[in-house]
């Protein structure tokens, strides 16, 4: 049995709110909840999804950017290698069987994962340091990005542009962790992310619209849902406690990776 399309603002209002709150696109969400949900089908699913994350995120982007939560000068980084990613992803795509991109993914996944939980150990117990530092030092945009941050940045990127690319997903992990282990704070991934993802799903929509049909009645109805959620989202991440939101946010980051990468393998 599967729901009526009238039902997909509410089902993206609920995205839009996940999005907004805890970073990312929502492609993987989007193509899930179509093809599962609603029987759309997987090309029109992918080409609806890409569509729908450019008014998305760029809604929670000015969220976001009004609220103080983008590093503009860290996130324009990642746009440049996701760029280079979707449309190299787009061009191999094209030559690589589709189980075989996934099950890279995949294992890449799980190695980030993997990366993710040493690093958070680690990092528990410079927290309060961090902490100290970031009030501070409230204005690291003034300050150069080292050359580790830049590859840092690019190489995330690229990896991101890469799974939009090849995968029709918004790149949404490799963002997350990038901005992650670049150092932001919780809300500042969050914020950035949804402003890089925003720039690959241009290109992703401007490099696959050759590949499906474009629905655009299910674009307005998705997108109608998620736009609310996004712009609420930040209003809401206000009222929320940083400190638990911080103590929250890396566990749940680690779970969604490993449950992405699981995912790759089916």
């Amino acid at each position: 049995m599967h729901l009526p399309i009238y039902l997909l603002p509410v089902a993206g209002l609920v995205i839009g709110l996940l999005i907004s709150l805890m970073g990312g696109g929502g492609g993987v969400f989007y193509v899930g909840m179509l093809t599962g949900l609603f029987a759309v089908s997987m090309d029109q699913a992918v080409s609806v999804s890409l569509a729908t994350i450019i008014p998305t995120t760029l809604a929670a982007s000015i969220s976001h950017y009004r609220a103080g939560n983008v590093k503009p000068k860290t996130g324009f980084l990642l746009v440049a290698g996701g760029i280079i990613g979707v449309v190299a992803g787009s061009y191999l795509v094209t030559i690589i069987p589709i189980k075989v991109l996934k099950i890279i993914f995949g294992i890449f996944l799980l190695v980030m994962g993997t990366g993710m939980v040493i690093s958070r150990k680690k990092k528990q117990g410079k927290e309060e340091i961090s902490e100290n530092r970031q009030l501070e030092e409230p204005n690291n945009e003034s300050k150069p990005i080292s050359k580790l941050l830049i590859v840092k940045g690019l190489v995330f990127g690229l990896l991101g542009g890469l799974m939009s690319g090849m995968l029709g997903a918004s790149g949404t992990p490799p963002i997350l962790a990038g901005l992650y282990s670049m150092g932001l704070s919780s809300l500042e991934v969050v914020g950035t992310s949804v402003m890089v993802l925003f720039f690959i799903a241009i290109t992703g929509v401007l490099t696959h619209s050759a590949f499906g049909t474009l629905n655009w009645l299910l674009v307005i109805l998705l997108a109608s849902g998620t736009i609310t959620g996004a712009i609420l989202g930040p209003l809401l991440g206000k009222r929320i406690n940083k400190k638990a939101l911080e103590k929250f946010y890396g566990p749940f980051f680690i779970v969604f990776i490993i449950l992405m990468a699981i995912s790759m393998f089916f």
